[in-house]
């Protein structure tokens, strides 16, 4: 999927609110955004979304100098998410069919560390995710095929998004009824936004259902081409891959998810959080999405 002309003001705006998390020093937020406008200023239409903020954003961080602005924020939310874990599973066991909630649940919880989350629901907490999840229903559904798929697997790689939404990814891992050999993690090897990384991935206990790995880089989606060999090689063994967020559905979308001739089954679990993708899906901004490539 390649990047469209909004893609670029949406870039700057968010190089803005990770500046704002670092510092209060006004000029230091216009030297990056200075820097930022002439990185994007050498791109063509070639690039991801996810390559395109991935790029600012490093630059940034180094004129920051600061290795994770989200990193208050991710351990806010892994908090309140695992200090409410019951209550979660009280709530994820009303529903009917187990697997169908999980992804709801998964599905709804992608907006939770979106940096414009105010622009797609207006009232937000945890309260009101975990008790409306169910509400929200699969604009673009794929749910059987998920089931059918997953439930031949014998190797399953499970892409995650934002440490936030890890507890709920967690659940969704449960849901699928594998042996905890046969899911692989991945979180990202150093941070990125409010991308989770290992230490996050261990907060949460999601060592108790999968193996977790990383691509061994830091990335928005997961960017083959960018990847250590190593993780090449896990990802080939896969049988169905599980991708969360939109990113992962802009690095991993057609042709980019093939290594060789070998071309993945992939579910992209998200919420459209932005217009472009909407637009690409045929859907609203604030939809969940289940798509399969």
């Amino acid at each position: 999927m390649n990047n469209r002309p909004e893609c670029i003001p949406c870039c700057l705006r968010r190089i803005l609110l990770t500046a704002d998390r670092a510092t209060t020093d006004e000029w230091l937020h216009r030297k990056i955004l200075a820097e930022s406008m002439r990185e994007l200023e050498r791109l063509d239409d070639m690039p991801t979304p996810a390559e395109v903020i991935h790029a600012v954003w490093r630059r940034a961080t180094k004129t920051l100098g600061v290795a994770d602005p989200y990193l208050e924020e991710k351990r806010r939310w892994i908090e309140e998410t695992t200090s409410n874990e019951d209550w979660i599973r009280e709530e994820l066991a009303r529903q009917p069919d187990p697997l169908v909630a999980a992804l709801q649940l998964a599905a709804s919880a992608n907006i939770l560390d979106c940096e414009f989350r105010q622009d797609i629901v207006k009232s937000f907490s945890l309260k009101a995710l975990v008790q409306h999840f169910a509400e929200v229903p699969f604009a673009v559904d794929n749910v059987e095929d998920l089931r059918e798929a997953t439930q031949k697997a014998q190797r399953i790689l499970f892409v995650h998004a934002a440490a936030g939404e890890l507890l709920f990814d967690k659940f969704l891992i449960e849901a699928l009824g594998k042996p905890r050999d046969a899911v692989i993690s991945v979180v990202r090897a150093a941070p990125f936004l409010a991308h989770a990384v290992k230490e996050d991935a261990d907060a949460v206990g999601l060592g108790d259902v999968a193996q977790i790995v990383t691509p061994g880089i830091d990335c928005a989606g997961l960017p083959l081409n960018a990847c250590t060999e190593e993780f090449r090689e896990t990802y080939r063994g896969a049988d169905v891959v599980l991708a969360k967020g939109q990113a992962c559905l802009e690095t991993l979308e057609g042709e980019e998810a093939r290594l060789g001739d070998d071309q993945k089954e992939i579910y992209f679990l998200l919420r459209a959080k932005c217009s472009v993708v909407a637009h690409h899906l045929g859907v609203s901004v604030g939809d969940s999405i289940l798509e399969v490539n």
